[in-house]
This record gives C-alpha cells, structure tokens and sequence, in this order.
C-alpha cells in the first residue's frame, strides 16, 4: 500500500527541501523503496536540486511540471498524472551500479501564476468562492491518490504558506511531516498547522526540529517545548556541512556514502523514523 509522506511547514527557511531531499534518498537509496516526489512549491528547488538544472530545465520547457499537471484540476476527464513524471532522478547510484527507484512530478516557477488564474476560472464555475476552494483541493487530492498501489511512498514538497494546492496534498496524506528550526516563532508556526489539520480531519503530524546544534541550550529548550505538545518524530537533524553540500546535484553520480558522508546515520535515521510512524498498526476503536 503507497503511503503519502507530506512535508510542510507555513513558514519559508525551515529545511523542507533538505527534509525531502534526505527522504528521497534514504527510502529509495538505503531502504530500497519505490519513491516518488511531488514538488509543490514554485520555488522548484527540490526539482533543481534532485534533477540537476539542465534535466528540470528540459521537464520545465516540455510542460512536464506540476503547473502543467492543474489542466487535470479543470477538466473531468481520467487523470493522468503519469505523463508528468520524470524518472529516474537523484546523483545516487546503487552497489551494483543501477539507480534507486527515484522519480518526480518537478515544479516550475510559474506554479503560482497557474494557480492564481486557476482560480479565477474556478470561480466562474462555482457560486460560492468557498465551493471552488473544495474544489480544487478535491481534485488535486485525487491528482495525488491517482499514484496509489504505484510507489511504496509518494512525498510531497509543500511550499511555504498553504494555498489550495497543498491543502489538497495535506487532505489526503497519510503523515504530514512539519520541519522547524528551534527559534522563538517555532512553536506558534508548528502550533498552527497542528491545529488545523486537526481541524480538517487530516494526517497524523509529526515535527522535527532542523539545523539542531547540541550545544544550544536555547534550542534544546525550545524543541523539548515543542516536543510536549505536538508529537515529535523520533529525531533531529542537526547543522552538518555535509548535509549542505549534499544539496548541490552532482554532474557524475556516485554512491550514497560519498554524497551525505558522515550525514548517512541522519538520512537513514529519518527513513527509519518515517517508515515507523507510517507502517504502524492503526488501533481501530473498541466494539
């Protein structure tokens, strides 16, 4: 059964791409899991920085992009999401020389535009502007869930905010991972999206603190704050150069110790902590 990994936080700087960035890699390249990728965030850097600029350059010309993919929101007709991906992605060669099983929907920096004159489209359709929000957050669910039974993990890349396109995705996630970094607005930014989902009927949420240093007692105290009010994933991912130059997409790919370094404990840790909560038994209510 493909579990639906979204990666979201209001709040820009946080760490998503790198969040989804070492998922990617540590479920597909460590943990051997079919993995695809849903940029939706008009920034695209997790599309540059898993493709490499020249291939998402190509994808973005040829309108394979998830600004492409919202003529599927206007129309009734069967989705076919699967003419947008691109597979095969990622600087990540396996053992025996072959790739993980890596692919994406990337995004494109028109992703706004698109969705701003998809509303106003919308609306002529609808008579209540809230109708044509339900709308579109339907049908961009729907987009998302088409891929079920194909992958063992869809993850989404939420851009910062939350338009109607990633209420769609937080709708019909199975787990809403919400990056923070340990600082005085991480509680009542984290607070919300908590809240909210909760309001909504959505995923189980879980936080995780980002650019961690062990040293800080202030950031400590902020994360354990944090921890006791909203449930945490069971780590931190601290500020590690290797992590940071891991975000550079290599021209020749290499395997997946000499991209993280000493950071594989940390991307393989969170695959680890992710496969647990989305794996885990559901306790259905008493008879």
């Amino acid at each position: 059964m493909t579990k639906f990994i979204a990666v979201s936080n209001r709040r820009g700087g946080v760490g998503k791409t790198t969040m989804t960035m070492m998922l990617a890699y540590g479920l597909s390249a460590a943990r051997r899991q079919k993995v695809l990728l849903i940029d939706l965030d008009a920034q695209a850097s997790t599309s540059i920085v898993m493709m490499g600029h020249q291939r998402w350059s190509r994808a973005r010309e040829a309108q394979r992009t998830t600004s492409g993919l919202l003529t599927q929101i206007v129309s009734n007709d069967p989705i076919a999401s699967k003419d947008y991906i691109a597979q095969g992605i990622g600087d990540v060669v396996l053992a025996d020389g072959s790739q993980p099983a890596l692919d994406i929907i990337p995004s494109a920096h028109d992703l706004d535009d698109k969705e701003a004159l998809l509303m106003i489209a919308q609306q002529a359709r609808f008579h209540k502007i809230s109708d044509a929000f339900d709308n579109m957050q339907h049908r961009m669910g729907n987009i998302i869930r088409s891929l079920d039974g194909v992958y063992d993990q869809v993850i989404i890349d939420c851009a910062p905010g939350l338009s109607q396109l990633v209420w769609g995705a937080l709708r019909v996630a199975d787990l809403v991972l919400i990056p923070y970094i340990p600082d005085r607005t991480a509680e009542d930014n984290v607070g919300w999206l908590v809240h909210r989902l909760k309001e909504v009927g959505g995923a189980t949420s879980c936080t995780i603190p980002n650019r961690v240093s062990a040293q800080d007692s202030r950031a400590q105290g902020i994360i354990a704050s944090v921890s006791a009010k909203y449930a945490p994933l069971a780590m931190q991912v601290p500020a590690t150069q290797p992590l940071a130059i891991a975000l550079d997409h290599r021209d020749k790919s290499g395997t997946f110790a000499s991209k993280f370094g000493s950071a594989v404990p940390h991307v393989t840790g969170l695959a680890d902590a992710v496969l647990d909560v989305v794996n885990r038994p559901v306790v259905g209510a008493a008879a």
